[in-house]
């Protein structure tokens, strides 16, 4: 596989709810927190997710996979429910192509509005004012991949009056969905946040960034 291919193919993640791929009455399915962390490595990471689900001796999907397949749902929905970047004071970026492709077009969740630089730069910067000290552990950016993937290095700063800006999270590919969870227990508390693109394939667009608490990061609760 080579960045400088003609194709793209889209990865897919296959694994099964259970320690096997088939049913056994003796064997339990994975817990919440293995199946979250199964989710950032693989639909958070701008992949395809197959949970395998097997069925039963009874050709049924077993009660307590039912289960937690609903609370593995329930818990997706419920960290990504609150875009903490929804509503910022102010969105600046180091260059726009025109006032079509301003920073603020990362607001909303359509592919078809981005942000652009000016034309013939690889790199560049768009810094968030959320209005006042918020905490988040999970960051989401994605690229309008219908116009190309291209983002090869980027990395998330936030500001610290005593520190000044300190990296957050930083990675090589976007895509589609990228999501940066940080380690268990660490959270970031800021009010000034922003994404520096530091190379691309071409100009870089992005359409979306979001930010996140992801309550099931913290350890005292890591076994709900």
């Amino acid at each position: 596989m080579s960045g400088a291919g003609t194709d793209w193919l889209p990865p897919e993640c296959d694994i099964s709810i259970r320690p096997g791929w088939f049913w056994h009455r003796n064997e339990a399915p994975k817990s919440l927190e293995q199946l979250l962390d199964v989710f950032y490595k693989s639909s958070a990471r701008n992949c395809l997710l197959l949970l395998n689900v097997p069925p039963n001796s009874s050709g049924l999907i077993d009660e307590s996979d039912f289960q937690t397949l609903e609370r593995f749902s329930s818990a997706v929905d419920s960290i990504f429910s609150v875009n903490l970047a929804a509503n910022p004071l102010s969105v600046t970026a180091s260059s726009i192509r025109s006032s079509s492709f301003g920073p603020k077009q990362i607001l909303d969740e359509c592919m078809e509005t981005f942000w652009a630089p000016m034309q013939g730069e690889s790199t560049g910067w768009i810094e968030l004012d959320l209005g006042k000290v918020s905490k988040f552990n999970a960051l989401e950016i994605r690229e309008p991949v219908n116009m190309g993937q291209r983002v090869m290095e980027y990395h998330v700063e936030a500001w610290d009056s005593e520190l000044g800006w300190y990296l957050v999270s930083n990675g090589s590919t976007i895509g589609y969905r990228k999501v940066d969870r940080l380690e268990e227990d660490q959270e970031c508390a800021a009010r000034l946040v922003r994404l520096l693109i530091d190379a691309s394939r071409g100009d870089p667009l992005i359409c979306f960034f979001g930010l996140y608490f992801d309550m099931y990061n913290l350890r005292h609760l890591s076994s709900i």
